[in-house]
């Protein structure tokens, strides 16, 4: 059994969420706003983080301690692997005031140069390490967990990698602002969230995204839209992601109607971000959005209607819009209510929580999406 701490994304419940859904055997305890703590007999790499979308960083837990014996802790961490010359280092902290690695770093480095080892660590200004700091960092790099009175000490063994990030964002061939803007980090989410490992179709695949990171995490996969031009783009983008990465993994894309009958393919989940409706360029209010959720409630309800018809019985993860309107209130669609009333019915993501959905947005966003877990109970 090995121990690890993921440090987690901007929203936290979500991040978690994925965690559980991508480790269902592992034990998850200590919880933080910022981190948790997860026992499993998986042993994991970097490999297998890059696989989710929602964790920063990930360490393998070597102490955990009270506060008198943290100064020993980290010393003992930093030389575990340490052979000689310069040691260069950086420290981050969570659960803890960021203020109090300013007194961490200097004490440690006096102990460093009492054992005559020199030494520098990399964190400026005192702060934690970014992601794209730690890439440019020869040492390692320590994390400090603490919750109450204990505190737990891990080397990262794993980052989130930026640059792949950016190059299939950016990359890729076709990008339209039109069919949406599906952040490759939160694909990955929905993907994991839907907890298989076999083929999951993506019915309103716009410029194929979340195909992408499916692949991408092994998985084959199937895409649909309503729109040609739009699936032409996502198919030079498929064949792109699948040879840039040397993938083996397979997708087929195909031109459907997803309010008509579900297609005679074979997949065991569906994950998808809706249509979120026309652009929003400025903040409106509720009166000019009520259409706009008049108009998508309609789409989801066939939709699902359809699913029904079909006696669908696999995971349903949906990426749903919700509007921020003038009033600074949020606006999100009414059709859940109907939908459950059909017979499908609101998994919740996290264990013992009776959150039925999470929100995913920026502060700035006018649009953002509140993820689901369906599944139809027959």
């Amino acid at each position: 059994m090995s121990t690890y701490l993921f440090i987690l994304g901007k929203d936290p419940r979500l991040s978690l969420a994925e965690l559980y859904a991508a480790y269902p055997d592992a034990l998850f305890h200590e919880f933080e706003d910022a981190f948790v703590v997860m026992d499993t007999s998986n042993k994991l790499n970097q490999a297998t983080f890059d696989r989710l979308g929602g964790v920063l960083k990930m360490g393998e837990l070597s102490a955990q301690v009270e506060k008198s014996e943290l100064s020993q802790a980290l010393i003992e961490a930093l030389l575990s692997d340490h052979q000689s010359g310069k040691l260069q280092y950086g420290v981050s902290v969570y659960g803890l005031p960021e203020g109090e690695l300013k007194t961490l770093l200097i004490g440690l480095k006096k102990r460093l140069k009492s054992a005559s080892i020199s030494s520098r660590f990399a964190n400026q200004n005192f702060k934690n390490l970014s992601v794209a700091q730690k890439k440019g960092l020869k040492g390692p790099e320590i994390l400090i967990c603490q919750s109450g009175t204990q505190y737990f000490i891990g080397k990262v063994t794993a980052t989130q990698d930026i640059d792949a990030y950016s190059k299939r964002d950016y990359d890729k061939p076709f990008r339209s602002m039109k069919v949406g803007m599906l952040p490759p980090k939160l694909a990955q989410i929905l993907v994991n969230l839907t907890g298989v490992e076999g083929a999951i179709w993506d019915p309103f695949c716009g410029g194929g995204v979340l195909v992408m990171e499916g692949l991408l995490s092994g998985r084959d996969m199937l895409g649909s839209d309503i729109n040609t031009r739009t699936l032409e783009g996502a198919q030079r983008n498929v064949e792109w992601v699948r040879q840039e990465f040397n993938l083996s993994s397979q997708a087929e894309l195909f031109e459907h109607d997803a309010t008509h009958l579900v297609p005679q393919k074979k997949f065991e989940a569906i994950a998808f971000e809706g249509y979120l409706g026309v652009p929003q360029t400025r903040m409106g209010s509720e009166r000019e959005i009520r259409p706009l959720i008049s108009e998508l409630d309609r789409l989801y309800i066939e939709f699902f209607h359809q699913l029904k018809i079909a006696q669908f019985k696999g995971s349903i993860v949906a990426a749903l819009p919700f509007f921020r309107v003038r009033d600074r209130a949020e606006m999100g669609l009414t059709c859940i209510n109907e939908i459950r009333e059909m017979g499908f019915e609101l998994e919740s993501l996290l264990p013992q929580s009776r959150s039925l959905s999470l929100k995913y947005a920026r502060a700035d966003q006018l649009v953002g999406r509140e993820v689901f877990r369906f599944k139809l109970n027959l």
